[in-house]
């Protein structure tokens, strides 16, 4: 289990595929820079899981974007140590929240039609399965998140539901010397959220070998987004992802 960081050192051998895009400047504020990093983690997982149903053609029963989000969160769950884990779920939740209180407060309505989920669900989701996971241990984050006991009582079952469904599409997939994996392309070196990805991708590469390569880099994108392309077999990180983060967390403590 690892604990948690801001960023890693960078210690890539694959050649830069593209320009790097301006390196994000980390906040120094030591709160703002971890609720920066854990929603970069969280939303990174999410485009994995998009990745990985693409590459292993994996079935999906429902929508695409809930199964993307329950592997970050059961992915949150297995990487890290408990506090750490803790502090990304607090996070990554948070974020939603702090989202759905700008749009309403700027008068937006609910996007019934995204191919997400509204915010305040994703958030109640979360929130869930990672409770479920250990709900001994995590009870007070239950309620600190405000997780309603009528759903609580369910979340056990849905994490064993989707640890089961996921686990059983991704076993079998150890690395050997034939398997490919991740791998950072296009991303300067001196960014510190390229510095993160990689040390995720170092460390997934540990646990999982792919059938194809699948392309991380860090890009401007004109918003703040993140996506997997089919097309190239590549997760971007846009840069301005992290800045929103860094925005929205700003606004909320005005």
């Amino acid at each position: 289990m690892r604990a948690f960081v801001f960023a890693a050192v960078l210690a890539s051998a694959c050649p830069l595929l593209s320009q790097p895009a301006t390196a994000f400047d980390m906040p120094e504020d030591e709160a703002e820079a971890q609720f920066v990093t854990s929603n970069v983690l969280a939303a990174f997982y999410h485009e994995l899981g998009h990745a990985l149903i693409d590459v292993l053609q994996l079935p999906v029963l429902g929508k695409e974007e809930d199964a993307a989000d329950t592997l970050s969160a059961l992915l949150v769950h297995d990487i890290w140590d408990e506090s750490s884990a803790t502090q990304i779920i607090y996070d990554t939740a948070s974020s939603y929240a702090m989202y759905a209180a700008e749009a309403k407060a700027q008068g937006y309505e609910p996007a019934f039609s995204d191919e997400h989920s509204l915010d305040l669900q994703r958030y109640y989701n979360l929130v869930c399965l990672f409770y479920g996971a250990d709900p001994n241990t995590r009870e007070d984050v239950a309620k600190e998140l405000e997780l309603p006991p009528e759903r609580a009582e369910r979340c056990p079952d849905e994490f064993e539901q989707a640890q089961a469904s996921w686990g059983g599409l991704l076993s079998g997939l150890e690395p050997g010397a034939d398997a490919k994996g991740l791998r950072m392309v296009g991303a300067d070196p001196n960014d510190p959220i390229a510095q993160l990805l990689q040390t995720e991708v170092d460390d997934l590469n540990k646990t999982y070998g792919l059938p194809e390569w699948i392309g991380v880099t860090i890009a401007p994108c004109g918003e703040a987004n993140a996506y997997y392309s089919p097309d190239d077999k590549t997760i971007t990180m846009c840069s301005e992802y992290a800045e929103d983060a860094a925005r929205i967390w700003e606004a909320s403590a005005e």
